[in-house]
């Protein structure tokens, strides 16, 4: 599969948490976006099983980030003064929160146009943040932290087991792992994993637009 540059209308998006506000680059339309994308790429391309890495996902606040991200400006304690890496951060708002929060934090994803979004939204907030690409299943070369940090991740039953391991790898005693989910069909697979590896989870809810996302605490 080729390597391509597309240039998706995009839109800002504030949102406000632990008294300040994040302003967030995001994809105007995903639908509009997919077919942008589509019209770069040749039928044989949209036939490679990986064209489904380059679609733009990552350019939409998900519910699950937001509630990952208004989870921890409810608990600011958890951030400061930590190491903290985010999984698969896409535009990275749990990031940002983090960071303000006083976290030392690395932001990774392995899509490559995260990058150029993650830092324009850095600079639109007002912060520092570090970011690397990551495809995080496979091996750990970036060390352990105190805090690892993903958000809605969990969307193919065979990631269940992958996401718990490649969760796991990046830890060390004491550290603390927070997953928001919205409830998708595998998570339930995913704590099952995570119990058979020794840890057990403490679950809290977090309300965003009237739906219940899950936000899952595991203490290494």
């Amino acid at each position: 599969m080729k390597s391509i540059k597309v240039k998706y209308p995009t839109q800002t998006q504030l949102v406000k948490i632990a008294d300040k506000n994040f302003v967030l680059e995001v994809i105007r339309s995903l639908d509009e976006a997919i077919d942008i994308l589509c019209g770069e790429l040749s039928e044989e391309e949209q036939a490679d099983p990986f064209a489904e890495d380059l679609c733009p996902y990552f350019g939409i606040l998900w519910p699950a980030a937001r509630a990952l991200s208004t989870y921890l400006g409810e608990h600011p304690e958890l951030m400061r003064g930590k190491t903290a890496i985010e999984l698969g951060c896409g535009l990275g708002l749990p990031s940002l929160v983090a960071t303000h929060l006083g976290a030392d934090v690395l932001a990774t994803d392995f899509h490559p146009d995260v990058e150029e979004y993650f830092m324009r939204n850095t600079r639109h907030s007002n912060l520092s943040v570090k970011y690397q690409r990551l495809n995080w299943r496979e091996g750990n070369a970036l060390g352990t932290y105190d805090i690892v940090l993903g958000s809605d991740i969990l969307y193919e039953s065979k990631h269940a087991r992958e996401v718990a391991e490649g969760l796991i790898k990046y830890t060390r005693p004491g550290s603390c792992i927070l997953l928001a989910d919205p409830g998708r069909a595998y998570l339930q697979k995913f704590l099952d994993a995570m119990n058979e590896l020794g840890h057990k989870e403490e679950v809290h809810f977090v309300d965003i637009d009237g739906k219940e996302q899950f936000v899952i605490k595991f203490m290494v």
